[in-house]
């Protein structure tokens, strides 16, 4: 009977931590407006295009496909957090 028990209480342990995965998966945030760095200006520009704020891979310019993407400016010549691929 403890075996049963313990076995039971894995496969729930499992279903929740797969449904918890799957939940978190589609809650990722999506930024949008996004900002480059002009380098011409040195000032932070709105593009075009949405990121995430999930880690992963930065987020590019679709223009370049090098320049990092960031969220809203903290001033005009210095862009905030860098953002993620969606």
């Amino acid at each position: 009977m403890k075996n049963f028990m313990i076995a039971v209480a894995l496969v729930l342990m499992g279903t929740g931590a797969a449904f918890a995965t799957k939940a978190a998966k589609e809650n990722a945030a999506m930024i949008s407006p996004v900002y480059r760095i002009d380098s011409a200006s040195g000032l932070c520009e709105q593009v075009n295009q949405t990121c995430s704020d999930i880690q992963g891979d930065v987020c590019t310019w679709a223009v370049d496909g090098t320049t990092a993407l960031h969220d809203a400016p903290t001033s005009p010549t210095e862009c905030g957090r860098v953002l993620f691929k969606p």
